[in-house]
């Protein structure tokens, strides 16, 4: 196995077949630059961090940010009431994707043996037998001169539910990877015996987390974790070849989620809406789209906007296209100040840029997110404040509303 092993954020080389560098290409954690050196490829990462593997090799990117700390942003995102639950004792993995699969792995099998959870599932089927409620319109369409098969439609009671198949089809993402630890391993290799008779999810990338009762209950954080491992997955398997796999883990992505998750959490004393990704039109003509991380509305009026940003920053700190983006918002909501949030470790400081001949101001705020998750919300609702004391002592002041 050949193992290859790097930072987010930085380059290395790599010895690699064209195939091997075409698959690793297509999987979207780094990016594949040939070199004059025949044989020989550039892997550059960026802000993506994860693992992929194909035939006979792996690449591993990992986050500059410490596991536990990024375990932490994974989990309140995905949870603000039981992201303690869900990070538990697994943020000491070495790995994330290691403390996911160790995390998932033990939350689902303690939901499993507990009973695999059973439900009633509408089927529609063509059979020699009558079970059910015939469907005449469709035994009519396509058998009207036979009396065999009977388009028939019945519930049945079974463990093919969409809990089950969410968990299995985890289950069978993180097993395709071949480093994992050894307990996480067996318990997965468990969990797919008991689970042998659940289907898998046709588009696991689109999973979609079924609302949470009193029955699925125990079924929770594994879901949770489920639903941010096949989200992170990706699979490759050009003209037949033996597939290729990914978790792919976008740290911008990451902490957006984060900061909106935690600010819509911390901003509900103050009332007002926050909306994530509003969509709107720079120019009068409705050409230039804007989709800013957070907006903030008072009585169908935008009164502050805010976006997240988690990247390698240049020594002098903060990149002008992010002030010249925030420029646009402020401008096309008529707000005289946009909030721009970057991860501290990132090397960021606060502070405001006043813009010439305009009567708005960015600033820049950040987060430390490697300080202790109670620490880190803390810092949030200081944020929270002051973004919303600032919007509503302006919102008098708003020169006109914007559609929603």
């Amino acid at each position: 196995m050949k193992l290859l092993e790097m930072p987010a954020w930085s380059r290395s080389s790599a010895e690699l077949s064209h195939d091997e560098a075409a698959q690793l290409a297509e999987l979207d954690l780094v990016d594949v630059l040939a070199t004059t050196r025949e044989g020989t490829w550039q892997l550059v990462s960026s802000s993506r961090v994860g693992v992929a593997n194909g035939p006979g090799w792996e690449l591993r990117v990992s986050p500059r940010l410490a596991i536990p700390k990024l375990f932490f942003l994974l989990a309140y995102a995905l949870d603000p009431d039981g992201w303690r639950d869900q990070s538990a004792d697994f943020m000491a993995e070495p790995d994330l994707l290691d403390a996911i699969a160790s995390g998932f792995s033990w939350h689902a099998l303690r939901a499993i043996e507990q009973g695999v959870l059973r439900g009633y599932v509408q089927i529609d089927e063509r059979l020699t037998t009558i079970r059910g409620r015939i469907r005449f319109g469709d035994q009519i369409a396509r058998n009207a001169s036979l009396p065999f098969p009977v388009e028939l439609s019945y519930s049945d009671y079974t463990e093919d539910i969409i809990e089950n198949q969410i968990i299995k089809s985890a289950t069978l993402s993180l097993l395709r990877l071949s480093r994992l630890p050894a307990l996480a391993r067996r318990r997965l290799m468990k969990l797919r015996a008991v689970l042998d008779g659940v289907s898998a999810l046709a588009r696991p990338r689109e999973v979609v987390i079924p609302l949470m009762t009193r029955l699925n209950q125990r079924y929770g954080p594994a879901l949770r974790l489920a639903a941010l491992i096949l989200r992170a997955a990706s699979i490759d398997a050009p003209k037949g070849a033996l597939a290729a796999t990914a978790f792919v883990f976008d740290m911008n992505k990451v902490f957006e989620d984060f900061v909106t998750t935690a600010l819509r959490e911390s901003m509900v004393r103050f009332g007002g809406e926050l909306r994530a990704q509003w969509r709107g039109r720079l120019d009068l003509e409705r050409q230039l789209e804007i989709i800013p991380d957070l907006t903030w509305w008072i009585r169908g009026r935008c009164a502050a906007v805010a976006d997240a940003k988690y990247k390698a920053l240049a020594p002098s700190g903060m990149p002008n296209a992010d002030a010249y983006q925030m420029l646009a918002y402020c401008t096309a909501l008529t707000l005289d100040r946009g909030y721009l949030v970057y991860a501290k470790d990132a090397g960021e400081q606060a502070r405001t840029y006043r813009v010439q001949n305009s009567t708005v101001a960015v600033k820049v705020r950040t987060l430390d997110v490697e300080a202790a998750p109670d620490a880190v919300l803390s810092q949030v609702d200081v944020l929270a404040e002051e973004i919303a004391c600032a919007g509503i002592a302006s919102s008098s002041d708003l020169r006109a509303p914007v559609a929603a």
